[in-house]
């Protein structure tokens, strides 16, 4: 069998670009699932597998839960693509360079190196020692053993004897028995089957005909959701044993799991990706203007939201909602210089918990230096633009039209204009073009609201000696300034239903398939019927039925809202 026939469709969507890597790598390539079992027939069937690349931080993270925390990683990772507005999605349609083939190679020599070096050959294989004689039973239960967890389901027959006869001919020509099993080692971690979260059906007994994911497959779909890692001994066990496929063994799962604290990693990673925080890679802004912008300023803007979420929504239970509205957060040296507050470095990581007083013009994500510096396209002006366009498209699931091709963005980006002091001036002028005014009508109201804070997320009330006007229109009710823009917003249904949207997508690494629109609009009514607890959303997604559905709808649409 091929590669891209054991595949099957998903290889047909996924274009990779296969180059050689050695001969040994060439040779082997050859709240509870009862409560919403209600709505069982509203949310059947289910979409399509997928073929995803595990992400850098999934890699590294697999490589420390199997083989140690202490082992390096080396090489570069190819760099990831954003579709649908969600790495995720990019992950299920990436294209695999010859380099980035090469670079995944040279990491599996490395990282097998390590485990099976002097220091720790001990630990991984403890049979065998430096003999230089194959022992075939020591080197079974080593590929066997971490050929399941690599691969997140157990070898195949034909992959252990593959892996055995390469072992074996390796000890041959090295005289070492380590180093033999260490070359069919290498050939695991740059297999497919590791860097590739590669989803497979079986027939459903439940449901003649049709199809669910198989026990591995589930597996990984829940552990990579909830912990944004590859499953745990416990977890491979329970789809060994088929408890994973009965409604108790894998509630007992999935409330195990949200009880870890490793469910930090898992939120971590969802609102990472969700806010677009891969762009702080080299993000910079004009010294010159904001000389307080540095890059240690910047990566704590960025851990200052994720902090501040996490101990919203995990810490605290809290409503999703006051995400947009919560005066409580953290602040670093840095942020605390940025906002006028002395900060007690000596606290726990260097943060400080605080809660910004009434009266004071910060509350909610919105507020906060890591969504208003976000802007990788102007490194000396704000872009009310940009800005609401980050959040029709990323808060509220809703398209916004590219701009037509030759656009002249002179008016907008002339910020010496003495006609036209203001954001709000500029961009009058600009959208005097029709071509212009349809899109900028989407965006503009919501980010001219935000033009109190600076491209850095310090507050201000003038522009050029104008007074910044901030009022608008979202929804039909009016508003004079960001603050009360978030409070509207933090009510708005288009909210709550798009984190479930977002975070239903990010788990299934796709559109969600029109078979599913029914579940979506059940787990978003059980949201709001669960107080908009993000955790209790998590939970009822891992546990749904449709969840581990394989569904033979038409393609995955996007939902208008």
């Amino acid at each position: 069998m091929t590669f891209g026939e054991h595949l099957g469709e998903p290889a047909r969507r996924l274009r990779i670009g296969l180059v050689s890597a050695g001969l040994a790598l060439a040779g082997l390539l050859a709240a509870s699932a009862g409560e919403l079992r209600a709505d069982a027939a509203a949310e059947l069937p289910g979409g399509e597998t997928t073929v995803r690349r595990l992400n850098e931080s999934q890699y590294k993270r697999s490589i420390a839960q199997i083989f140690g925390s202490d082992i390096t990683v080396p090489g570069r990772f190819e760099p990831p693509v954003r579709e649908e507005g969600l790495l995720a999605i990019g992950e299920s349609h990436v294209v695999v360079t010859p380099h980035g083939f090469e670079q995944a190679a040279i990491r599996a020599r490395a990282i097998a190196a390590q485990v099976l070096d002097d220091k720790r050959r001990a630990k991984f294989l403890p049979c065998g020692g430096e003999s230089a004689v194959f022992d075939e039973a020591c080197a079974s239960s080593f590929l066997a053993t971490y050929g399941r967890q690599l691969y997140r389901r157990p070898l195949t027959s034909t992959e252990l004897a593959a892996l055995l006869g390469l072992s074996r001919r390796a000890t041959a020509m090295s005289g070492s028995f380590a180093r033999g099993v260490g070359a069919g080692l290498t050939v695991m971690l740059a297999s497919p089957s590791f860097t590739l979260r590669i989803e497979s059906s079986e027939p459903d007994p439940a449901r003649p005909g049709a199809r669910r994911l198989d026990a591995w497959t589930l597996a990984s779909r829940i552990s990579f959701l909830l912990w944004d890692a590859p499953p745990d001994a416990e977890l491979l066990d329970a789809a060994a044993s088929g408890a994973l496929h009965m409604p108790a063994g894998l509630e007992a799962q999935v409330n195990r799991m949200m009880t870890s604290p490793q469910v930090e990693l898992g939120v971590r990673a969802y609102f990472s990706d969700m806010l677009g925080y891969d762009q702080f890679a080299g993000l910079s802004k004009d010294p010159l203007i904001f000389p307080i912008f540095n890059p240690q300023l910047r990566d704590d803007a960025r851990e200052q939201t994720l902090r501040t979420i996490v101990d919203h929504l995990l810490t605290r239970q809290g409503d999703y909602r006051d995400l947009f509205t919560t005066r409580n957060t953290f602040l670093s040296r840095s942020l605390g210089a940025l906002y006028g507050v002395r900060v007690d470095y000596r606290g726990f990581g260097g943060w400080m918990p605080y809660t910004f007083p009434e009266g004071t013009p910060h509350a909610g994500l919105l507020t906060l230096p890591a969504f208003l510096m976000l802007d990788p396209s102007h490194e000396g002006r704000s872009s009310p633009t940009i800005r609401g366009k980050t959040v029709r498209e990323q808060l509220l699931c809703q398209a916004v039209p590219a701009p037509p091709a030759n656009v002249n963005f002179r008016i907008v980006q002339d910020v010496n204009n003495p006609l036209f002091k203001t954001a709000r001036e500029r961009l009058a002028a600009h959208n005097e073009s029709p071509a212009c005014a349809g899109c900028h009508k989407i965006t503009d109201p919501i980010g001219l609201a935000l033009e109190n804070y600076t491209p850095v997320g310090a507050y201000r009330e003038t522009e050029n000696g104008a007074k910044i006007d901030a009022s608008g229109e979202f929804e039909g009710k009016a508003y004079t300034n960001g603050l009360e823009l978030t409070r509207i917003m933090r009510d708005s249904e288009s909210v709550s239903s798009c984190v479930v949207q977002r975070t239903m997508e990010y788990a299934l690494g796709r559109k969600l398939a029109a078979t599913e629109e029914a579940w979506m609009e059940a787990l978003a009514a059980r949201f709001a019927t669960d107080g908009y607890r993000y955790p209790a959303l998590l939970r009822q997604i891992a546990t749904s039925p449709t969840f581990r559905t394989i569904g033979n709808g038409p393609a995955a649409v996007a939902r208008a809202h």
